[in-house]
């Protein structure tokens, strides 16, 4: 094996990767607690380099299961940065997949972390759809020496904000499992809270196996974020530190009369060091729009240069409304603690009748609420604090980076509508459509989405299946694979209301049937005959050719909206293989989940 290297006084990037290319994984892991605790005053010792013999440990590392469940593979990063942090701390962590973890195998664990999100109200991703279930059935195993800590991720946005980790969290707890630490429930800005959860979790580990009178391998105080820091790029933009990305070109898609508005933006990526694969996600920074933000000022009655304070800085109110806060959904977390300065009987009734919760968060803004329920007990510091953060808006991204280098392309479907006696429109949508034109920045960062790729054999088929802005990720599949040379084929199903209007990214579609980059296409314009027919309608009519392309090995990939879309089409390619093979309906059931979990059935449905 060969020995660690002596590290030069001067080091670029280029040295250090030259110095670790013989090192083996556990060797570099052990760099990273080695230089963890140099870092931090030699305070948390490194563990042994493997096969050298040091017996720096009196006792052998303890074994950790991570579990994560993840829908885009934030749950499996966090998975992995607290493996990396559970290294540096003398522990023995492996990371598994819920797709890929028997469940009778909680039987055997004594340490475990969970980390899962939630998808929509309240269901758990498809990777963790078994497990979930398998734990909330009678033949779960009762776990008495289980010790476990959950981090259920999710978006406050839904009325079951973090379901799947309650579950798993109380049936874990129900099997006789001890908690660790309390669950802990984090919004979609998750970085923060999940990095305190696995210093926190981790401290507990350490103090929980240290023997009586031993000092704990615990990390200094105020380290949390230090222990568990991705590694970064040399260019790193986030939320908190996007790129002002210059607009290119924007392009209005629907023709004259269509009762749609699609916009085409193309945004600048030179200097940014940004990358981005196809399925990956473009995240924009909104600003709401000015006549909104006023009209929450009258509703609360409140100055619109009133100072607040977010964090340790103070802003005019005004100012905090149009870039800090959300004004354009509500949700119940902001009901629950508006409810605490205003003594409504009807706004408390709502918060105690989800029933009735959901009807009445649908379509209304923070304006809505205080027109609703009044109050004299609203200060501008209380509105600041009961409003939620102003979240980014993540758009498919339509492009490939080989076929258009330093930029990156988004399909925006105009948000507009009115709404209990007001006309509403999206925060981000309207931004984009109306506010900014080319020369002009927007904010913006990449989110990487694991789960929605393209196949990583180049003679794999494929069969994409959009509506409406849908059609974004498979523009830039088709380019990509077009760039590459791919020798599998393109199977696109396209659908919105009409040929002449709608026909999104048209002249682009038909080059690519003429030139090969298209296999096959099928277009359903629900609206230009009597009997509306839609992409489903499709795929029932196109039934054998389906089921023969899913045999050979065709990737399936979905996009669009949830519930009008990822439903029906799912419904539909159940009839198909239930036709084509001859089987039941449960048999068919079945062969769809399987294909979940092989990741050859891949939506990215909203």
């Amino acid at each position: 094996m060969p020995t660690l290297p002596i590290l030069p006084p001067s080091l670029d990037e280029a040295t250090l990767q030259q110095l670790t290319a013989s090192l083996t994984p556990q060797q570099l892991v052990w760099l990273s607690g080695y230089f963890y605790g140099q870092a931090t005053g030699g305070t948390a010792a490194a563990p042994a380099a493997p096969g050298t013999g040091a017996a720096t440990a009196a006792a052998p590392a303890e074994k950790l299961t991570i579990l994560y469940g993840s829908h885009t593979g934030n749950g499996k990063k966090i998975a992995e940065q607290a493996a990396a942090a559970a290294t540096a701390r003398g522990l023995k962590p492996e990371v598994r997949d819920m797709n890929d973890y028997p469940g009778r195998q909680l039987a055997q664990e004594q340490n475990l972390l969970v980390i899962v999100s939630t998808h929509g109200e309240g269901e758990p991703p498809v990777s963790a759809e078994e497990l979930h279930q398998f734990i909330g059935g009678p033949r779960a195993p009762k776990l008495p020496k289980l010790k476990f800590a959950v981090l259920a991720l999710g978006d406050t946005s839904y009325i079951h904000f973090c379901q799947t980790g309650k579950d798993f969290d109380e049936r874990l707890a129900a099997l006789g499992g001890t908690r660790l630490l309390d669950r802990v429930d984090a919004d979609v800005a998750y970085k923060a809270p999940a990095a305190q959860w696995i210093a926190d979790v981790l401290d507990k580990l350490a103090a929980n196996q240290a023997p009586a009178g031993a000092p704990t391998l615990a990390a200094p105080a105020g380290s949390a974020a230090t222990v568990v820091a991705e590694p970064q790029p040399a260019a790193q933009f986030t939320a908190e530190n996007p790129w002002p990305a210059k607009v290119l070109e924007t392009i209005q898609l629907n023709g004259r009369g269509s009762d749609k508005e699609t916009h085409h933006i193309e945004l600048d990526l030179a200097g940014s060091g940004l990358t981005y694969a196809p399925g990956d996600a473009l995240a924009v920074r909104p600003l709401n729009h000015h006549p909104l933000v006023e009209e929450v000022l009258r509703a609360a009655r409140l100055s619109d240069s009133a100072p607040v304070l977010l964090g340790s800085e103070s802003l005019p109110l005004a100012a905090a409304l149009a870039s800090r806060r959300e004004l354009t959904v509500l949700t119940r977390d902001v009901l629950e603690r508006y409810a605490a300065l205003a003594p409504h009987a009807e706004l408390h009734g709502l918060l105690a009748d989800t029933s009735r919760l959901q009807p009445y968060l649908y379509g209304r803004d923070v304006a809505d609420l205080l027109l609703d329920f009044p109050t004299d007990q609203l200060t501008p510091q209380a509105l600041a604090d009961t409003l939620r953060p102003l979240p980014t808006r993540a758009y498919s991204i339509a492009s490939s980076l080989l076929a258009h280098p330093d930029e990156v392309h988004l399909t925006v479907g105009a948000v507009r509508y009115e709404a209990h006696g007001r006309q509403k429109q999206g925060v981000c949508s309207s931004l984009l459509a109306d506010r900014v034109a080319v020369g002009d920045e927007v904010r913006v960062f990449v989110e990487h989405n694991e789960y929605f790729k393209l196949p990583k054999a180049a003679d794999t088929d494929i069969i994409m299946v959009g509506a409406g802005t849908g059609i974004a990720p498979f523009r830039a599949f088709v380019e990509e694979r077009v760039e590459l040379g791919a020798s599998g084929r393109n199977w696109l199903f396209f659908g919105n209301p009409h040929f002449t209007t709608d026909f999104l990214y048209q002249a682009e579609w038909q080059q690519h049937l003429k030139r090969g980059g298209l296999a096959k296409l099928d277009v359903a314009f629900s609206r230009d005959q009597a009997e509306k027919i839609y992409v489903q309608d499709r795929l029932l009519e196109n039934s054998r050719d389906v089921f023969g392309w899913l045999e050979n090995g065709a990737h399936f990939y979905v996009c669009g909206d949830k519930n009008r879309l990822g439903h029906a089409v799912q419904t539909a390619l159940t009839q198909v293989v239930q036709n084509e093979a001859s089987i039941s309906l449960e048999e068919a059931i079945t062969y769809l989940k399987n294909l979940k979990k092989q990741r050859r059935y891949l939506e990215d449905v909203y």
